[in-house]
């Protein structure tokens, strides 16, 4: 018997690994699909964006976007950039969100913001309805302080100002200085006024009670219309809360007096530039110019 070449004997013991070396890693397969690459920012599902523009609530300013377009019946969202905050006031606030029809009813439950790094996310349903969603309202509750504002939700809103009686804030000068809220109602053309030492109107500026306020329409070709107490004993608002303090009182309305005309006021689309005076112990103070609109009802 013929005995094999001794080169053809250590053949397969080069073909097989050493006991302990490494396995040589397999090729890429043509075959394997590819690692799925993640963005880094996921495009949103609500829709495109829409500045609807800034309110301003107790001195803060909030700008307001809305994502997609409010549907009956399917979530819609907002985001909510509060300017100039610090995240100790964001975490500190309780911000509420709903959208509402031309009369003001609620078209959606009010939504809490969640606080996503240096802005707030608000989910949003508006309820099936005849009427159709055209603003949105925004609430802050702080500090005891409970105030809301709105804007239009076809992006043609505008900077805002909400007092607490839903009047028309605005800055006065002279004797210290303060913040008033004026009020129109469209209804009646009637006018409530209500005068603060503070910004955050917790503090009456209080006038004797036989001060007037005089108020000139710029836009009424320069008209001019005096507010005064609606009586001496509690001089109550429109809510039944007295006013009056020691003498004295913070709020005026006209009209006052009997035969005085207020059907030129009346009205949703009314509006003029106002400058609100007043003098107390023979000192004259005077209101910054702003625009005062109606409060629908």
């Amino acid at each position: 018997m013929k005995s094999l070449h001794p080169a053809l004997l250590l053949l397969p013991a080069l073909l097989l690994p050493a006991c302990g070396d490494p396995t040589r890693p397999l090729p890429p397969s043509k075959d394997k699909p590819a690692s799925e690459t993640k963005k880094e920012n996921p495009a949103n599902d609500h829709g495109d964006k829409t500045d609807l523009g800034v309110l301003v609530l107790d001195g803060n300013k909030f700008r307001i976007v809305r994502l997609g377009k409010p549907i009956p019946g399917k979530e819609g969202a907002f985001e909510v950039l509060p300017q100039g905050a610090s995240s100790d006031d964001i975490a500190r606030w309780n911000l509420y969100l709903w959208v509402e029809d031309e009369a003001g009813a609620q078209l959606s439950a009010p939504s809490k913001g969640n606080i996503e790094g240096a802005r707030l996310h608000f989910h949003v349903t508006p309820r099936q309805s005849e009427k159709t969603p055209t603003k949105v309202v925004l609430r802050l509750r702080s500090e005891g302080k409970d105030t809301r504002a709105k804007l239009p939700l076809d992006g043609h809103g505008h900077e805002h100002n909400d007092g607490p009686h839903h009047g028309i804030p605005a800055k006065f000068a002279g004797d210290g200085g303060g913040t008033l809220e004026l009020k129109l109602h469209d209804d009646k053309g009637d006018l409530e006024l209500w005068l603060y030492q503070d910004a955050e109107h917790s503090k009456p500026f209080d006038l004797p009670l036989a001060a007037s306020v005089e108020i000139e329409f710029i836009d009424a070709d320069g008209r001019k219309v005096s507010l005064r107490p609606r009586n001496t004993e509690k001089n109550e608002d429109e809510a039944g809360e007295p006013n009056v303090r020691d003498g004295g009182t913070n709020y005026f309305i006209y009209p006052s007096k009997e035969g005085e005309d207020a059907s030129w006021l009346k009205g949703k689309a009314f509006q003029s530039i106002v400058i609100v005076r007043f003098s107390l112990d023979g000192k004259k103070s005077a209101s910054e110019e702003f625009i005062l609109k109606p409060h629908v009802h």
